[in-house]
């Protein structure tokens, strides 16, 4: 009876081993859209300061446009890029140029965002789902299906005393 015990107990040690969620490291993102329209929810934290917003970001090879507004749906700000480089648009302010979004992601939010870098992780370009890149750790919490690919959800990125999460609450293709 003591063997039939000891027999039972590895099998269900086994069984259990075996239904175990995968290790985050073979989770993959992907693969890669080439456009995007994504619309959700970002919180932004850098020291006592606390934003929260929600956005539009339409993405193409070429060009990203990120529409900001209250939670309430007041437009607040629209950030983009394409080969001539970033613009800022804030109502009743004069447009603002710079080489990247970072610099202008700072005169808007007074921290540089990795915009750039987050477009690569939400596209499904970058299939970990855990990186650190240019000091920023950036780690999606959950991911979803979305038609053929499989892409966050949820994302945040964390450096010094800055956090910003994202949510997206809805894809699309971003033509």
């Amino acid at each position: 009876m003591r063997s039939f015990l000891v027999c039972l107990a590895a099998l269900l040690l086994a069984a259990c081993g075996e239904m175990q969620k995968l290790p985050e490291s073979t989770q993959v993102l992907g693969p890669p859209l080439q456009n995007f329209a994504a619309h959700g929810r970002i919180s932004l934290r850098q020291g006592e300061r606390s934003d929260h917003l929600q956005f539009d970001w339409q993405h193409t090879p070429g060009r990203d446009v990120v529409l900001f507004s209250s939670p309430l749906g007041q437009g607040l700000a629209e950030l983009g890029r394409d080969a001539s480089g970033a613009w800022l648009l804030v109502p009743g302010e004069a447009e603002r140029r710079e080489p990247d979004l970072g610099a202008l992601a700072q005169r808007l939010f007074g921290a540089p965002l990795p915009l750039d870098l987050l477009a690569e992780w939400l596209r499904g370009a970058q299939p970990a789902l855990v990186g650190e890149v240019e000091g920023w750790r950036i780690t999606v919490t959950e991911s979803a299906p979305w038609r053929q690919h499989q892409l966050p959800r949820r994302l945040e990125a964390r450096r010094d005393d800055i956090e910003l999460r994202i949510v997206i609450d809805d894809w699309g293709d971003g033509d």
